[in-house]
């Protein structure tokens, strides 16, 4: 029985009126509602869904915000309204506590349709949307992942091709102080042309006695977004929260303890900064976090342009990237961002300095909820369509070439992510060698809006550190935590 679709409230009309959107429907009879949260993908999603409809004869209406609004509040409202979504976006575990105190997230265990069920059912742990560990309420959009990444033709002139692939091994599994050793031998090369020799995991790699065409044009270790308070904060300080808490649920229900207990992870962290911006394109100081020259966009094509040999960035960057020079696009790969952290110094259970120095942080950024209030029909049109998109040639398909997202379910051996950062996510994946984004724990905008901009103000923008800096880098990521989480 298809539902009939009220006229839209005064505050839906207004925001409408005031904001982007995409796929708006007109008043009329559907099967069900989709609720997309993930601006980006409006149009391509219309797509999948205008030919699942041709499919299947069943009329969908989807809506989403303009790229880069927070659908939240409009969420709220249409949830409470009588054309509630079927599905709908939740952004993290954070964010599901809302949705099932409320009884809207479906758990996915209890889902009616056989296929759907068996398909959730192959959603990994580690990609659950949960409170508790058990018990999943989302379906992946997709998997992102980030690291340095690194052109492997610049790589080759500066090691030699036949060496490339051996060093990105080797790099892998090499402790952090064998990164630090590159970092500075690297730099001499750039700045002295002193052709010294790399040492990765005891295999030495010599640098070129004479610079190539790429090697020529280098002017920094590291591309570094020197004006983004985000650099410093989010995927940085990131690999240090994962460290300490275990997941996003974790680092949420971090206590003065907890955070004190992490202060060795904290004081590496501080190490990790003072290394990358150090070692950047533009020398430390006020002119590093000038937005004119060290803004994303410029982080982006100065890597790309070969300005840089690693730029600390994700798979989302790459469009951005072949933009710039697109002779770059299929040579592209991650490696680790290794932090100078011992066993001792990490409370994340199960977890070890060689793990994660040889991983890289791979998480999923959006789920779909099914929406366990609407009808059984609607439930199971949603559980149908979820499976169709993401099991099927067609539908993985639309997710794969028009959103341009690496499935959560991607084999590597089957299946290619269509370019070279998302194969190489696949291939961390594949290898088992991945951690998480715990930072999505951390109190709302600590992370960019007061750690991050502290990093950008008191240290960035100061060429010399004092030797008890990473200490007081340590107290303030604590005190500032603490403080914005009200403890």
């Amino acid at each position: 029985m298809k539902k009939k679709l009220l006229t839209m409230t005064m505050a839906l009309a207004l925001a409408a009126a005031a904001l982007p959107v995409t796929a708006l429907a007109e008043d009329g009879d559907y099967d069900f509602y989709i609720f997309n949260g993930k601006g980006e993908i409006a149009d391509s999603l219309q797509a999948a869904v205008d030919k699942y409809s041709e499919e299947t004869g069943q009329t969908i209406r989807l809506f989403t915000l303009g790229s880069g609004t927070d659908s939240t509040e409009m969420l709220r409202q249409e949830l409470q309204s009588d054309h509630a979504p079927a599905l709908f976006t939740i952004q993290d575990a954070q964010r599901l506590v809302e949705y099932v105190e409320g009884g809207f997230a479906m758990d996915l265990s209890t889902a009616a349709d056989a296929d759907f069920a068996a398909f959730a059912e192959t959603i990994p742990e580690n990609f659950y949307l949960t409170q508790d560990g058990e018990i999943n309420y989302g379906v992946p959009y997709n998997i992102e992942g980030y690291g340095y990444i690194v052109d492997t033709v610049l790589l080759g002139e500066l090691i030699g091709a036949d060496n490339v692939d051996a060093f990105i091994e080797a790099y892998k599994t090499a402790p952090y102080e064998d990164f630090e050793n590159m970092v500075t031998v690297l730099d001499d090369y750039i700045k002295n042309g002193t052709a010294g020799t790399i040492s990765m995991g005891g295999t030495d790699f010599a640098l070129a006695e004479e610079k190539g065409e790429l090697a020529s044009q280098l002017v920094g270790v590291f591309s570094v977004a020197g004006s983004e308070r985000w650099t410093y904060g989010d995927h940085l300080v990131n690999v240090a929260i994962d460290a300490v808490y275990s997941d996003s649920l974790a680092a949420a229900a971090a206590t003065p303890e907890t955070l004190e207990a992490g202060r060795g992870a904290w004081e590496a962290y501080a190490k990790l900064a003072d290394v990358l911006t150090s070692h950047a394109t533009t020398e430390r100081g006020p002119e590093l976090i000038n937005s004119t020259s060290n803004s994303y966009d410029m982080q982006i094509q100065n890597f790309a342009n070969h300005k840089a040999v690693f730029v600390k960035q994700g798979n989302w960057c790459y469009n951005q990237i072949i933009a710039a020079n697109e002779s770059i696009g299929e040579t592209l790969t991650f490696l680790p961002i290794k932090l100078p952290v011992t066993d001792d110094q990490i409370t994340a259970e199960g977890l070890t300095a060689d793990y994660m120095n040889s991983s890289i942080p791979v998480f999923v950024p959006m789920y779909y909820a099914i929406n366990a209030k609407v009808s059984d029909h609607e439930k199971e049109c949603a559980e149908q369509f979820l499976t169709w998109l993401n099991t099927t040639d067609e539908g993985l398909s639309f997710v794969i070439n028009d959103m341009a997202f690496i499935p959560f379910n991607a084999d590597p051996a089957t299946i290619s992510a269509g370019y070279s950062l998302g194969d190489s996510i696949l291939s961390y994946v594949q290898a088992g060698q991945t951690i998480t984004n715990a930072y999505a724990g951390c109190p709302a905008t600590w992370a960019t809006n007061t750690f991050g901009q502290y990093m950008m103000e008191n240290w960035v923008n100061t060429a010399e550190w004092p030797e008890d800096a990473y200490t007081q880098i340590a107290d303030n990521l604590i005190s500032s935590w603490e403080e914005t989480a009200g403890m």
